[in-house]
């Protein structure tokens, strides 16, 4: 098992190489992100530090920082800041003419932080001084009248998304586009929308 393990770490090392990959290879991925979770609409900007195994696999950690806002009146309205941080598996499958096909894979540790107003809550409360016209009590939502209340919790996320990517000829400098990107954290889901500028490092 363990020559198994040194021979896969050679061929790995020696096709990196090969491709013009070294030890001191690693791309710097910095840029802005919109999204959304069910509750709350999402802008920040995030930042990777990938090493390159070979061409097509990578690992990295990130870090990215966005703060979220509900623009709603009649619900929950959400005011916090987010940060994530972890780690990252990354996919490139060559296109042709410095285009490529891309994944992502993320662990991370995810935390928010701000307020919530408005706090609403959806069990059925029944009103024992009114009656509708057939006789029977009315129901109605109950509703906590309070604001400014604390909101902080953290948990892990689990990311992946799928986007396209272009580099110069010579591999130092390129654009990530993700279209389509899934954050689950908790029973929530966000979907993004990133552009990340590349930066290669030999």
């Amino acid at each position: 098992m363990k020559r198994l393990g040194i021979l896969i770490a050679s061929l790995l090392v020696s096709f990196a190489s090969a491709s013009g990959i070294s030890w001191k290879t690693f791309d710097i991925k910095t840029g802005p992100f919109l999204g959304g979770w069910s509750s709350a609409s999402t802008i920040g900007w995030s930042l990777s530090l990938v090493k390159p195994l070979t061409p097509y696999i990578g690992v990295g950690a990130m870090i990215e920082v966005g703060t979220d806002r509900s623009m709603c009146c009649d619900c929950v309205e959400y005011d916090f800041d987010e940060l994530s941080e972890g780690l990252l598996l990354n996919f490139n499958a060559p296109l042709g003419r410095g285009f490529s096909l891309l994944g992502n894979f993320m662990l991370l540790v995810h935390w928010e932080e701000g307020t919530v107003h408005g706090l609403y809550y959806p069990w059925l409360v029944v009103d024992e001084d009114f009656f509708d016209a057939d006789g029977n009590q009315v129901y109605g939502l109950y509703r906590l009248e309070e604001d400014n209340t604390d909101y902080d919790h953290e948990s892990f996320m689990f990311r992946s998304n799928l986007g396209v990517g272009w580099r110069t000829s010579g591999g130092r400098f390129g654009l990530e586009f993700y279209p389509i990107d899934f954050a689950v954290e908790r029973s929530d889901v966000r979907t993004t929308f990133s552009l990340d500028a590349v930066f290669r490092v030999f």
